[in-house]
C-alpha cells in the first residue's frame, strides 16, 4: 500500500503542468503532444460466503494503472500511441470454492487469469493513424489498434444528452472494459461518415485479450467482430431526439467450453458462435415545468448459431427520468426495466439466451456479479449535485432471471484466447427466479481537470437463486475506492 501512495504523490505533482502538453506547434501545419493518465484503485469484496467451504470469500486487493500517449495531429490527419502499463497486488489465491460456488469476486477471476497474486503488464493500448475529413466529404478512417465503444460513435456538447449515453447507452455490447485493470482494445479498422444531421459508422476488428488477464498486447485471433450503425443527430432530424440502427456480427471459433443450460456432454454447444444482433435505441429529453424530462428506449434481436443449435434471442429496455434543474442539489430520478430473453428448454436444440458479446459490463451491473444476459432489472435511480464539482448517486436494483430454467450468468465478454477461461460465468439457478436486490452509492469529486476521485459502496441481499448456490449466507458487500489523475 506504501508504493501506491508514493506512486500517487509522484503522479500527482506530474499532472499539475496541463490537461494536454505541446511538444511542439508549426501554426496551421501540425502538433506534437503527450497526454497521460494514472488510476488507483483498492477494491475490497465480501462476496457471497458458501456454506461449507474453506475459500476466501472477503478480502482486498489494489493496483495502478498507467498510460502515456504520444499524438501527432493536422487538419487531416491523426497518429496516436499509447502505452499502458498495470501493476496490482494482493490478489487471493484461495477464493475459488467448489462449482456451483465458483470464484467469488472479481479477485478470484483475476487471479484464475494469471496465477499471481502480483501480476503487472506493460503494453501498447492503442496505436492508430486516423485520416479526417477525406476531401471535405466528412469521411473518416482509422486503422490501427483503438478503443471501440458501442453507442458513442456520435457525441454532444450538451452534459444531460452526453450523461444519458454514456451511463445508460454506451458499451451495453461492445465496449474497452475500462473499468478493469488491464482493459481491452480492438485491432482492426473503423469508417465514419459524419455530416450534419446522421453518422454512419462501420467497424470491424479482432479484440486483444486483457480485461482480466496481463497478457493484454495479444489479439483474440479466433474472435471477429463487426458493428454498423447509422445514427439521426440529436435535435436535428427529431426534436430533442437522437435515434440510431445497429447491427453487430460475432464470430468466435475458440474451442472453449461454453456457458450455457446444455446437459454436460450432450455435444450441443460444440462448435462455432456466429451471432447477428440487429437493434435500436432511441434517446429523447425535454424542458418540461421547473426541470427536464428524459426517455430512453434500446432493444435487440439476434439469430445465428451457438455450437450446433439455433440461436434466437432478445433483449429490451425502457426508462425515464426527471431533473428538477432550478432546485438545490439538481435532483435527477430516474426508473427503468430491463428484460433479456433466457433458454426454456437445455435439449431442443434452439439456445435462447441473449449474449452480451464484449461489453464493458459494470455500467449496467455496478456490482458486478450479473450481467444483461438471461436478465430482469427494475431500478430506480437518484443523481445529485451538491456542488459543481461533486456527484452523488444511489441506485436500487430488483433482479431476477427471465427463465428459471436457464443460468444465472456474470462476465465482460473473451479475455483469452486459449486455455478453459470463456469470459462469462453460467451459475445453476436451482429452478428459481429470484436472484438479488442491490442498494448502491457512488460519489465522484472533480477536484479540477487533472484530479478526480470516485468512492462506491453495494450491498447485496440474495434471493432464492444465490441461497440455492451458497446456502443462507446471502448477503455480499463490495467498495473501492479510485483516484484517477490526469495530465
Amino acid at each position: 500500500m506504501r508504493k501506491i501512495v508514493i506512486a500517487l504523490a509522484m503522479s500527482l505533482l506530474a499532472s499539475n503542468a496541463s490537461a494536454q502538453i505541446t511538444l511542439y506547434e508549426e501554426k496551421g501545419s501540425f502538433r506534437l503532444y503527450t497526454t497521460g493518465e494514472v488510476t488507483a484503485r483498492t477494491e475490497h469484496w465480501n462476496w457471497f460466503d458458501p456454506a461449507g467451504s474453506a475459500a476466501d470469500n472477503n478480502y482486498s486487493y489494489q493496483f495502478i494503472r498507467s498510460r502515456l500517449a504520444l499524438g501527432f495531429e493536422t487538419e487531416t490527419l491523426d497518429v496516436f500511441v499509447q502505452g499502458q502499463h498495470t501493476r496490482m497486488w494482493n490478489l487471493p489465491n484461495d477464493a475459488m470454492a467448489p462449482a456451483p460456488g465458483g470464484a467469488l469476486g472479481l479477485g478470484a477471476i483475476y487471479y484464475a487469469h494469471n496465477r499471481d497474486s502480483n501480476p503487472y503488464s506493460t503494453f501498447i493500448n492503442q496505436a492508430y493513424v486516423r485520416l479526417k475529413d477525406i476531401g471535405g466529404t466528412g469521411l473518416y478512417i482509422k486503422a490501427g489498434r483503438f478503443e471501440y465503444v458501442d453507442g458513442l460513435e456520435v457525441t454532444y456538447a450538451n452534459p444531460k444528452v452526453m450523461w444519458l449515453k454514456n451511463m445508460r447507452l454506451s458499451e451495453r455490447m461492445i465496449g474497452p472494459f475500462g473499468w478493469s485493470a488491464f482493459t481491452r482494445s480492438f485491432d482492426g479498422a473503423e469508417l465514419a461518415l459524419d455530416r450534419e444531421k446522421y453518422n454512419i459508422t462501420f467497424m470491424a476488428s479482432r479484440p486483444t485479450q486483457g480485461g482480466f488477464d496481463r497478457n493484454a498486447h495479444a489479439s483474440i485471433d479466433d474472435i471477429w467482430i463487426t458493428a454498423s450503425t447509422f445514427t439521426l443527430k440529436y435535435n436535428t432530424v427529431i426534436p430533442n431526439t437522437e435515434a440510431r440502427l445497429f447491427h453487430f456480427y460475432y464470430d468466435d471459433e475458440r474451442n472453449i467450453a461454453k456457458p450455457d443450460n446444455t446437459p454436460p456432454g450432450s455435444g450441443l454447444n460444440d462448435g462455432r458462435i456466429k451471432i447477428h444482433t440487429l437493434g435500436f435505441h432511441v434517446l429523447n429529453t425535454v424542458d418540461a415545468g421547473p426541470g427536464t424530462a428524459d426517455f430512453l428506449l434500446w432493444g435487440a434481436g439476434q439469430a445465428g448459431d451457438w455450437g450446433r443449435q439455433d440461436h434466437r434471442a432478445w433483449a429490451f429496455t425502457a426508462e425515464t427520468g426527471y431533473q428538477f434543474t432550478g432546485l438545490f442539489l439538481k435532483p435527477w430520478l430516474r426508473a427503468g426495466y430491463f428484460v433479456s430473453s433466457g433458454d426454456s428448454n437445455p435439449t431442443d436444440g434452439d439456445h435462447e439466451t441473449f449474449f452480451q458479446m464484449l461489453p464493458t459490463a459494470r455500467k449496467y451491473a455496478f456490482f458486478p456479479f450479473y450481467n444483461l444476459m438471461n436478465n430482469e432489472d427494475f431500478f430506480l435511480q437518484l443523481v445529485l449535485r451538491p456542488h459543481e464539482k461533486v456527484i452523488v448517486r444511489s441506485d436500487l436494483h430488483f433482479l431476477r432471471v427471465n427463465e428459471s430454467d436457464d443460468r444465472w450468468y456474470m462476465g465482460a465478454g473473451a479475455t483469452k484466447e486459449r486455455g478453459n477461461i470463456f469470459g462469462y460465468i453460467a451459475r445453476p439457478t436451482g429452478g428459481s427466479a429470484s436472484l438479488a436486490k442491490i442498494l448502491d452509492l457512488t460519489t465522484i469529486v472533480n477536484f479540477n481537470k487533472y484530479v478526480f476521485c470516485m468512492a462506491y459502496y453495494a450491498h447485496a441481499w440474495g434471493g432464492d437463486i444465490i441461497r440455492n448456490v451458497y446456502g443462507s449466507r446471502d448477503e455480499a458487500d463490495l467498495f473501492f475506492l479510485e483516484l484517477t489523475l490526469r495530465f
